[in-house]
C-alpha cells in the first residue's frame, strides 16, 4: 500500500502519526508543500519551510527504524491541488492527515471527497 503523508501542521513527527502512516504501508510519500497563498498570510514563511524540512528529516529517521520505504517530495503550489495531484501521480492508496478544526481542513477533506481520493484522519493527543 502506498501512503501519502502531507506535512500540514507541524505535528506529523508524532509517534501516533508515524504509526498511522506506517501501518500496512509498503511505501510512504512525505509531501511538503510551499504554498505562496498560505505563506502570504503568515509572517514567518521561511521559518515554516525550515521547520517542515526539519520535521521531514526526523520522520525519515523514524520511518527508517520501522523498515519502511520512504520518499520525500517538496512541491510549490496550492496545497489542496498539490495533495490531490501527487496522490494521483504516485498512485497513493490513501492520504493520511492529522485532524484539524478549521475551514482549510474542511475544504481539503471536501476536495479529497470530490476527487474520490481515499483518506484517513487521525487525532493527535496534545501534550
Amino acid at each position: 500500500m502506498h501512503v501519502l503523508a502531507p506535512l500540514l501542521n507541524g505535528k506529523e513527527n508524532s509517534e501516533e502519526y508515524i504509526n498511522a502512516i506506517s501501518k500496512g504501508a509498503d511505501k510512504i510519500i512525505l509531501l511538503q508543500i510551499i504554498d505562496r497563498d498560505f505563506m502570504n498570510k503568515t509572517s514567518t514563511a521561511m521559518g515554516e519551510v525550515m521547520q517542515f524540512s526539519t520535521i521531514m528529516s526526523e520522520m525519515i529517521k523514524k520511518i527508517g527504524l520501522k523498515r519502511k520505504k520512504c520518499e520525500e517530495i517538496t512541491e510549490w503550489g496550492s496545497t489542496n491541488k498539490k495533495i490531490i495531484s501527487i496522490a494521483i501521480i504516485q498512485q497513493a492508496d490513501k492520504v493520511v492527515l492529522i485532524e484539524q478544526k478549521n475551514k482549510f481542513f474542511e475544504d481539503l477533506i471536501n476536495d479529497l471527497k470530490k476527487n474520490k481520493i481515499k483518506y484517513e484522519t487521525i487525532k493527535i493527543k496534545e501534550k
